[in-house]
C-alpha cells in the first residue's frame, strides 16, 4: 500500500509519519516541520487500523481514524527519549500547566470551561485532550501541546512547565484532597496513552510516572461539576502554592 510521508515536530523532536491516507497530514499541519528525525519512523500496520476502525461509527473518515491511532503510536516512539502522549486537559495557570485527567466523559472539560468562565485571561488553554509531557534532565516535567486536541478543539501552541495534575471523579460533593503516590499510581498510568507492547515501554512509562509522582501534587477531586468545584480546586492550589513559598 502507497505510504504518505510527513514530518512533525512534537516536544521538541522530529517524529516522522508513514501514513496510509494522504489526508492524514492535515492533521498535524499546525506541526509540520522540515527535515529528518533521528527517531525510528511511526507507522499503522492494516491490524492496528482494523481495530482502531472498530472504536468509530462507520462512516468515520479513514484519515480520521488513522490520526487518532497514531497517538498511542507516537508515544511508543517517543517513550524512550522521556517523553509520553498523556490523557487529560491542560491549561496554563499563573506560569505553570495543570492537567485535569480522568477516563473519558468524566468532565474534564467541562472543569475547564468553568475555569476559563470564572477566571478568564488569568489562564490559557494548552491542549484540550491528549498533551504531551517531557521529562528534562533537569528533573522538571514539561507539558507541550499535540495534534490531539478532542473533539472540541482546543490547543495552542505554547509549552509550560508542570504545575501539578488534578484527577476527576463524579461526586453528590465537592471535596478534594492529595493523593499519596501509592495511590495516584494506578489511575494515572492509566492516562498515559502509550501501547505497552512491549515491557520495555511499561518500564519506561513507569519510571517517567514514579518521577511525575515524586515531583508535582495530584490532587482527587470528586465534584458535581458547578462552579463550585472549579473554586475549590483553584482555592486548594492557591493554598498549596502558598504554603510552598513560605519560608
Amino acid at each position: 500500500m502507497e505510504q504518505h510521508a510527513f514530518t512533525a515536530c512534537l516536544a521538541g523532536l522530529l517524529v516522522d509519519y508513514h501514513a496510509r491516507e494522504a489526508q492524514t497530514a492535515r492533521y498535524f499541519r499546525a506541526f509540520a516541520a522540515q527535515g529528518r528525525s533521528q527517531l525510528p519512523p511511526v507507522a499503522l500496520t492494516e491490524e492496528d487500523l482494523n481495530q482502531a476502525r472498530q472504536a468509530y461509527p462507520p462512516m468515520s473518515s479513514p484519515a480520521l481514524v488513522e490520526f487518532h491511532a497514531l497517538a498511542p503510536a507516537t508515544a511508543d516512539t517517543l517513550l524512550p527519549y522521556r517523553r509520553c502522549v498523556f490523557h487529560g486537559t491542560a491549561f496554563i495557570w499563573r506560569g505553570r500547566a495543570w492537567i485535569f485527567t480522568a477516563p473519558s466523559g468524566t468532565g474534564k472539560t467541562t472543569q475547564y470551561i468553568l475555569w476559563k468562565s470564572l477566571y478568564g485571561e488569568q489562564i490559557q488553554m494548552l491542549n484540550g485532550d491528549k498533551p504531551i509531557l517531557a521529562w528534562a534532565e533537569d528533573g522538571q516535567i514539561w507539558v507541550y501541546p499535540s495534534p490531539w486536541t478532542g473533539k472540541e478543539g482546543m490547543g495552542r501552541g505554547e509549552a509550560a512547565p508542570l504545575g501539578g495534575v488534578i484527577y476527576l471523579a463524579q461526586g453528590r460533593e465537592n471535596t478534594i484532597a492529595p493523593l499519596a503516590p501509592a495511590q495516584a499510581a494506578a489511575p494515572l498510568f492509566c492516562q498515559f496513552l502509550f501501547s505497552a507492547a512491549t515491557a520495555a515501554a511499561v518500564e519506561q512509562a513507569c519510571a517517567l510516572e514514579e518521577q511525575l509522582l515524586a515531583t508535582v501534587p495530584v490532587w482527587l477531586l470528586a465534584n458535581r461539576g458547578d462552579e463550585a468545584s472549579a473554586r475549590l480546586t483553584h482555592d486548594t492550589i492557591l493554598q498549596w502554592e502558598g504554603e510552598r513559598n513560605d519560608p
